[in-house]
């Protein structure tokens, strides 16, 4: 959006809920792409070469069609900066040392209203926390680096003190696993420097 332009704030709602209601297709979309994908890899009466190039072009539009949800996910969030909406994102994944971050939801609040966003998103965004796994104590990291968003939009922006939450669970048995669950304004996922270390380890 051109800055020099004035847009009238009816204008802009107008614009805002009519990306809002495409973004909701395009989430069916994908979810309805994903389930035929499913059904097509418990497929047993075609043969194996035609399910198999079935598949590979399916899951190829697939990712490409992600590419263009990120995008459009992102556009989204930063309309909603200029204007007067809350839009938050909360996600759920586990963790361990000798493991990877594994995402089990990912969800966009805009306003009162709540979506399931696809994994894959959920799974690009946790991703810039995978540095924390070579951390003796990760759990503590992702701790710091919440607080870090706690201070910056909680406090000083003088938020709603809601908007920021971290609950960390950690499973003892049968291994030590940490499971999080993470709510953000949105517009922290699209910064350059999300989920970046913002201190030395020497510091510690």
């Amino acid at each position: 959006m051109n800055p020099d332009i004035i847009v009238h704030s009816s204008v802009h709602e107008v614009e805002f809920w009519k990306r809002y209601r495409t973004l909701r297709k395009m989430i069916a979309c994908l979810v309805s792409r994903e389930n035929l994908v499913q059904a097509l890899q418990e497929e047993t009466i075609l043969p194996e070469k035609t399910r198999d190039e079935a598949l590979g072009f399916l899951k190829n539009e697939h990712a490409q069609n992600l590419v263009v949800f990120h995008d459009f996910l992102v556009n989204f969030i930063s309309m909603s900066i200029q204007g007067l909406h809350h839009m938050d994102i909360t996600l759920e994944f586990s963790f361990r040392k000798d493991g990877a971050l594994m995402c089990q939801g990912n969800l966009l609040h805009v306003d009162e209203h709540v979506m399931v966003l696809p994994s894959e998103e959920g799974q690009r965004f946790i991703s810039a926390f995978s540095w924390i796994l070579e951390d003796l104590h990760p759990e503590e990291s992702l701790i710091r680096v919440y607080k870090n968003y706690q201070e910056r939009y909680d406090r000083d922006q003088g938020a709603d003190l809601n908007r920021c939450r971290l609950e960390v669970r950690q499973e003892i048995y049968p291994g030590s696993t940490f499971h999080a669950r993470l709510r953000l304004p949105a517009q922290v996922f699209i910064e350059e420097e999300f989920g970046q270390r913002t201190w030395h380890p020497d510091n510690e």
